[in-house]
């Protein structure tokens, strides 16, 4: 490696410490981000890979949710209407505390933030246009692995996903594989 690129590279790893990040992943109740709810939204903001706050909210849902998803996740009308938040109040401060950081998730891209943008738009709330990095893109990128889902990736990476499928476990781990893919790609190999 020339010194120039080794240069290059602490520069954007000394610019990653300095910027404000948020990992976040939400539960919902199905795949369809126009006719779906969400039930539970979990962020970590971060400067660099240092945490700096926590979200996490329950979400009411507006109807029955599916059995196979309650199995998934654990997550029933009954646990939600009574712990959880109205989704317009849910969602308007989730997209206050993400603010102008870049936004982090394993899937975001074609799945998460479809939720939020159709949440926003259902809402009438201001649509939120923040920079985005999909931890799932970047690690078929950067890895080599048969799969390449959450659990899998941090696995390979030296870390357990205990509590898949809730909100803030998935956010806990996909921080930790955030981080180790950074610094694969930013920190030079000795």
């Amino acid at each position: 490696m020339t010194e120039e690129l080794k240069a290059q590279l602490e520069e954007k790893y000394r610019k990653f410490l300095e910027t404000e990040f948020t990992v976040f992943d939400l539960e919902t109740s199905g795949l369809d981000s126009q006719k779906d709810e969400i039930l539970e939204i979990a962020g970590i903001k971060m400067r660099g890979p240092e945490e700096v706050a926590r979200f996490e909210v329950l979400i009411q849902p507006t109807r029955a949710i599916p059995p196979e998803v309650e199995k998934i996740n654990g997550l029933n009308e009954i646990f939600l209407l009574v712990n959880g938040h109205k989704s317009k109040e849910a969602v308007s401060e989730f997209l206050s505390f993400i603010g102008n950081s870049i936004v982090v998730g394993h899937n975001i891209k074609d799945f998460d933030w479809l939720f939020v943008l159709a949440h926003a738009n259902r809402h009438q709330l201001v649509k939120p246009n923040n920079n985005l990095i999909d931890t799932l893109l970047l690690s078929r990128k950067l890895l080599s692995l048969p799969r390449y889902n959450l659990t899998e990736v941090a696995r390979h990476l030296g870390y357990e996903n205990r509590n898949a499928h809730r909100a803030m476990p998935d956010v806990e781990v996909n921080v930790q594989v955030f981080i180790k893919l950074m610094e694969k790609m930013l920190i030079p190999a000795k």
